[in-house]
């Protein structure tokens, strides 16, 4: 009874099988976050021993299967049977036989690892096959109209990037071009690089360990406290690429998302020289004003640097050109129009296509994140909210020893929300 149940069901299989795999379709293969898309050399090698990999298994399990059927059907048990001799096997086996599964296994085995023992050379660091094309003498000039942009040390050497993570977000800092943390120039949660060319990302992290992604770039690397890592990526067209720490770090692991945006060579060169800018000048008597006044009250300048106003703050985030950037939060809110970032995306056919930050949207994000952050409590200073990423530390946070900064618990009224949303609003 139960060999016919399982003979039925292994002919049934493969006809199931098919049709599961005939729903599948390019466009659900080429979400935000797809391994299965890739958009660079690294996730192309990567992709390509997944890819092998699979095939392998699946002849495999079209043999080992087949045969499980074949035997199911062949010698299933037939009325009559119990009158029959029992079937006994003499000897021990088929040498022959043993010895070509044993010979079989080592060969699928080493079928696999030699295209990942390549991969994994070819993904640790640039390789030298590409550094003649990616020196930033190559693709970024030196001089610019009378200004310096990198010193003449590095010119032969490729775009270096270190990646810091805390929690829970990532800082980005471009050592040879100036922009660091100590130099006030960092750039949070949103890593720019150059279409077609080799970058050495550096990884670091100031707390626990945490991991890189960019599904469609690179698979991931773990930061580890107190050692150095690395790996590189490159890619080969441009866009809004999605990644996130893919390491379990705590409250806000999930939360802890961040962009790669991928421009063109001479666009890289414009935006640089737009981060080492100091804030616009905020106008006298306006909320905005108003909302300045309220970032040094409220001590929002001990953790946050904000070039050309405040530069005490290097805890956190650096907020010069905040209004400019696509994600809050550690990336975790979008600040463009989530219907206009859909229609384009249907539209292009391609996740990575990206509308401009809006205005509107941006505002209701920061009054969320400030409003709600750390802190129990919603706009009007009364209605209970969910914190935007639990356990950050916003608003309230134990400073170790440092006297008189060892917990601090931030609240706003409404009006005071806003008229820190319309300060940050004017720095792009």
């Amino acid at each position: 009874m139960f060999s016919r149940f399982f003979s039925r069901v292994g002919l049934l299989a493969a006809p199931f099988l098919a049709i599961i795999m005939a729903g599948c379709s390019k466009a659900d293969m080429t979400v935000r976050q797809s391994t299965l898309d890739p958009k660079g050399p690294v996730a192309q090698v990567q992709f390509d021993v997944f890819m092998a990999t699979v095939w392998l298994v699946v002849v495999l399990f079209v043999l080992v299967g087949g045969l499980l059927v074949y035997a199911v059907i062949k010698f299933r048990a037939r009325p009559g049977d119990e009158n029959e001799p029992a079937i006994v096997e003499d000897g021990h086996g088929n040498p022959l036989i043993e010895i070509g599964l044993i010979t079989a296994s080592i060969g699928s085995l080493v079928i696999i690892a030699i295209p990942t023992l390549n991969a994994i050379w070819y993904t640790d660091d640039v390789p030298a096959e590409s550094v003649p094309t990616s020196k930033l003498s190559v693709w970024y000039p030196r001089v610019e109209g009378g200004r310096e942009n990198y010193a003449k040390t590095v010119e032969e050497q490729v775009l270096e990037v270190d990646v810091i993570g805390k929690q829970w977000w990532f800082r980005f800092e471009y050592p040879q071009l100036g922009l660091t943390n100590d130099a006030k120039h960092s750039v949070p949660n949103e890593m720019v690089i150059p279409k077609g060319v080799a970058v050495r990302i550096n990884l670091r992290s100031e707390d626990v360990i945490h991991s890189f992604w960019v599904p469609k770039l690179a698979g991931k690397v773990d930061l580890m406290p107190g050692r150095k890592n690395h790996m590189w990526l490159q890619a080969s067209e441009t866009g809004h690429y999605y990644g996130q720490c893919a390491e379990f770090c705590g409250d806000s692991h999930a939360y802890m998302l961040f962009r790669v945006e991928v421009v063109e060579p001479a666009e890289f060169a414009k935006w640089v020289q737009r981060q080492k800018a100091p804030a616009e000048p905020v106008a006298v008597g306006t909320k905005a004003d108003k909302g300045k006044a309220l970032f040094a009250a409220k001590s929002c300048v001990m953790c946050h640097n904000v070039g050309g106003h405040f530069g005490a703050g290097a805890f956190g985030p650096d907020l010069t050109h905040l209004a400019s950037r696509k994600s809050l939060a550690g990336a975790w809110l979008d600040n463009r129009d989530p219907k206009a970032q859909l229609a384009l995306e249907q539209k292009t056919g391609n996740t990575e296509s990206s509308v401009e930050v809006d205005r509107a949207t941006l505002k209701a994000n920061l009054i969320k994140w400030i409003g709600s952050s750390g802190v129990a409590h919603g706009a009007d200073g009364k209605t209970l909210t969910k914190d935007v990423k639990p356990g950050n530390r916003m608003h309230y946070y134990k400073m170790f020893n440092v006297a008189g900064l060892r917990e601090t618990n931030q609240k706003f009224t409404a009006e005071e929300l806003d008229d820190l949303a319309e300060y940050l609003l004017t720095l792009k």
